[in-house]
């Protein structure tokens, strides 16, 4: 049986479910079924939309620093590395997520991905360069100039989009989403639930 597991690298809740995703639900013997996407694509946006010049009010301190124990205490929890500075940049996440589709296709994701979540979140590299890209394609036993002209195709970057579009059409809207059958579970702190569900769909 397949779990599908959408996420974009993106996401710090999407890397540290996906450091212990494949051990939480492998003694279930089932297989997680990745599918990158891009969150800029698949967010919703605000059913309610602000006044024109008027600033949505951000996070106060106390919920500020609540955030960043949060991410640090469940990266303790799942063994997972976390550079405080990852948190600092945005790099797009765009040529990651087609560069996983390129490895998919070779048959070497988990060699990519794996490496491709630590780049961004454990390392706090710019995933955005194609030179740090293409390392990773490298890396995963690709050859780096092919991998890369790939990944910058209008193709890939076209697949990435359907892939996107695909995942609204099941109706994700963050990262990242769990699916037993067709019960959907968002977020990192959702595993337990899915796993109550997975072991009913599996008796």
């Amino acid at each position: 049986m397949q779990v599908p597991f959408y996420y974009d690298y993106a996401c710090p809740w999407a890397y540290l479910g996906n450091c212990r995703v494949e051990a939480y639900f492998g003694d279930l013997g089932v297989e997680i079924d990745f599918h990158p996407m891009l969150l800029s694509i698949v967010r919703e946006p605000a059913p309610n939309p602000l006044p024109q010049g008027v600033s949505a009010p951000g996070m106060g301190p106390r919920k500020r620093a609540h955030a960043a124990q949060d991410i640090a205490h469940w990266a303790e929890v799942c063994g997972a590395d976390f550079s405080p500075d990852a948190r600092r940049s945005r790099p797009s996440t765009r040529l990651l997520a087609q560069a996983a589709l390129v490895a998919r296709d070779a048959g070497v994701f988990r060699e990519f991905h794996y490496p491709a979540f630590r780049a961004r979140w454990a390392q706090a590299r710019d995933v955005s360069d194609p030179t740090v890209v293409r390392e990773l394609l490298e890396g995963a036993g690709l050859d780096g100039a092919d991998a890369i002209a790939r990944a910058t195709s209008q193709d890939l970057s076209d697949r990435i989009d359907a892939c996107s579009r695909e995942a609204i059409e099941r109706g994700v809207f963050g990262a990242p989403t769990l699916f037993v059958a067709k019960e959907m579970f968002w977020g990192n702190d959702r595993f337990e639930v899915a796993r109550h569900y997975l072991q009913k769909a599996l008796a």
